[in-house]
C-alpha cells in the first residue's frame, strides 16, 4: 500500500521550492502555440498549469524557432502533435519513441526533442510514466553536462520544468532501490562524474538539482502522512 501512495504522490505533486537555477531568464508573456487547437491535458492539475509555461511560434529552442521544429518534415507528426498538446500520451510504439528522441545524436533538433520531453513530464500518467521516468534518470545521470546546458541557456524552461526532471529522477530511484532515498547520493555521484572538467557553476547546479530531488522527497513524505491520517 505504501509503494501505491508514494507512486501517486510522485505523479500529483505540486511542484515545491528548490534552489533555483543559475540562468537568467527573459521576461515573456506567452500565448497558446496554436489558438484553435483543442488542448490536451485534461488530466493536468490546476496548479500545475499555473506554473506551466506555453511557447511561441516565434521562441527560440536551441537555434530555431518552434514554428521552424513544427514545420520539420523530419520530425514525426506525433511529436508535434504532442508537443502542442493535441495528442495523448498512448501506450504504443509510436508515442514511445518520444522518449527514445532524448538519446538522438541530431544536435540540430535534440533541443526540441529535449524540450518535448520535459513538457510530456507535465500531463504523462499510467503506462507512459514509467518508461519516461527511466529515460529520465539514465539521461541525467549519462548526459549530464547536455542537461545542465540545456537548463542554463534556454530560455523556455523554467524552475518548474527543473523540478519536473527532479521529480522523475526520484521516481525512478524510489523503483529501482525499493523506496531507498540514500540511492540518491549515487545519483549525485554520476552526475559529478560526468561533469569532471565542468565549471564551478555546473557542479552548484548538480547541487541543486539534488536538492529537489530531496525535496519532492519531502514532500512525498508530507502527503504520506496526509493520506495515512485521512484513509488509515
Amino acid at each position: 500500500m505504501r509503494k501505491i501512495v508514494i507512486i501517486l504522490s510522485i505523479l500529483v505533486l505540486i511542484a515545491s521550492g528548490c534552489g533555483q537555477t543559475t540562468k537568467k531568464r527573459a521576461e515573456t508573456n506567452s500565448i497558446e502555440i496554436i489558438s484553435e487547437q483543442e488542448e490536451y491535458g485534461n488530466n493536468l492539475v490546476e496548479n500545475k498549469k499555473d506554473n506551466f509555461r506555453q511557447i511561441e511560434l516565434d521562441e527560440k529552442i536551441g537555434n530555431r524557432t518552434l514554428k521552424e521544429y513544427l514545420l520539420d518534415e523530419n520530425i514525426p507528426q506525433v511529436f508535434k502533435d504532442v508537443f502542442q498538446q493535441k495528442q495523448g500520451l498512448y501506450d504504443n510504439d509510436e508515442t514511445f519513441t518520444l522518449i527514445d528522441s532524448l538519446s538522438s545524436t541530431d544536435k540540430e533538433r535534440h533541443p526540441f526533442y529535449f524540450v518535448l520531453a520535459t513538457r510530456a513530464m507535465w500531463w504523462s500518467d499510467g503506462a507512459f510514466s514509467e518508461p519516461l521516468g527511466m529515460a529520465i534518470r539514465k539521461y541525467v545521470e549519462s548526459n549530464t553536462k547536455q542537461f545542465l546546458a540545456y537548463f542554463s541557456t534556454e530560455v523556455v524552461l523554467t524552475q518548474f520544468d527543473f523540478q519536473q526532471w527532479a521529480k522523475y529522477t526520484l521516481y525512478e530511484i524510489l523503483i529501482d532501490s525499493d523506496e531507498n532515498i540514500a540511492e540518491v547520493e549515487n545519483t549525485r555521484n554520476l552526475m559529478r562524474k560526468n561533469c569532471k572538467q565542468c565549471s564551478s557553476e555546473k557542479i552548484v547546479m548538480i547541487d541543486k538539482f539534488i536538492e529537489c530531488v530531496y525535496a519532492e522527497y519531502e514532500e512525498i513524505q508530507r502527503s504520506n502522512k496526509e493520506w495515512e491520517k485521512n484513509n488509515l
